[in-house]
């Protein structure tokens, strides 16, 4: 039987997240579990992704599998990611020259000075996607000086101290309301109240994610029961590392070890459920760094543009 397309529909989240779970056996997949899991809980109430998704996602299928898809944040940056169903699957040229063409046309963006009418699009290439990369040569794409590195910090079974200014406390997502999360958020990232409400129900979405651990969601209060940082850890027994996504400091409590002492408590968590989780992946900036975080992979970014 030949490969079909259609739309996403939101009943392909869990299908999708197969294939992502799947693909941890060959690589560290640049669209991981967190990142399929955050996009859908949060991104539908700050980019209502959930329609984003169903206009713009394509889902190839064969005998009723899916065996591919093109997926994007849900935020129009101009962003894609592939997924396939298997490391073999992306060797199908028929089917990359589709799921290209889909990209290119549907997640493309104008940027914010889209006076020139030149449309943008930025390929995430794993290492494994050697024939993702020869096609996108071959249609044009060049390759960024930027890329995406995924930092993992091994355990090594010894569990890590914990310190945090006197006075201050670490409680789960067992006890902390959403609005602890979104605010806490808000003032790490710094943007502005107007987005508040859509931020403290973007959380709550995020709570419902089928990957979502209350223990694994980790929140500092200060010595009055303000949230001042906060985690969230993912994990599924498919993947051979833990997930960070999101870490957050607010502004006025930043390097007083509230972020190490965050991480170090998640991680303690995680060894004690899954001992056989091997690191947790953070970010990818000197902080990271510092903690003994190590590059595992490079992802590089291929960028495509049109002028129309």
């Amino acid at each position: 039987m030949s490969i079909t397309f259609r739309y996403y529909i939101d009943e392909d989240f869990l299908k999708l997240e197969e294939l992502i779970l799947a693909s941890y056996k060959w690589g560290n997949p640049i669209w991981g579990f967190s990142r399929h899991e955050f996009c859908r809980g949060v991104h539908i109430a700050w980019g209502n992704v959930k329609d984003n998704w169903r206009h713009v996602v394509g889902v190839w299928e064969e005998n009723g599998n899916i065996v591919s898809a093109v997926i994007f944040e849900g935020v129009w940056h101009g962003d894609a990611f592939f997924l396939f169903d298997s490391l073999e699957r992306q060797r199908d040229i028929k089917l990359l020259e589709r799921m290209f063409h889909h990209a290119e046309t549907h997640l493309s963006c104008f940027t914010k000075n889209y006076k020139d009418e030149t449309r943008h699009l930025h390929l995430r290439i794993p290492p494994e996607y050697d024939l993702v990369r020869k096609v996108a040569k071959e249609r044009g794409y060049g390759l960024s000086q930027k890329n995406e590195r995924s930092l993992i910090m091994p355990f090594s079974g010894k569990k890590f101290e914990v310190i945090l200014p006197e006075g201050y406390t670490i409680v789960d997502g067992k006890q902390t309301p959403d609005f602890f999360l979104s605010n806490t958020h808000m003032f790490s990232f710094n943007y502005t109240l107007p987005t508040a409400e859509t931020g403290e129900k973007g959380f709550s979405n995020l709570r419902k994610m089928p990957g979502y651990n209350p223990e694994l969601d980790l929140c500092v209060l200060d010595e009055e029961g303000k949230p001042v940082g906060f985690a969230i850890i993912w994990y599924n027994d498919k993947m051979p590392y833990c997930e960070l996504e999101p870490l957050g400091v607010v502004w006025w409590c930043r390097r007083k070890g509230v972020a190490r002492a965050l991480i170090y408590e998640a991680a303690n968590r995680v060894m004690k459920m899954a001992p056989q989780c091997r690191g947790i992946l953070g970010g990818d900036q000197q902080f990271y760094w510092d903690l003994g975080f190590k590059v595992e992979t490079v992802n590089e970014i291929w960028d495509w543009s049109r002028k129309f």
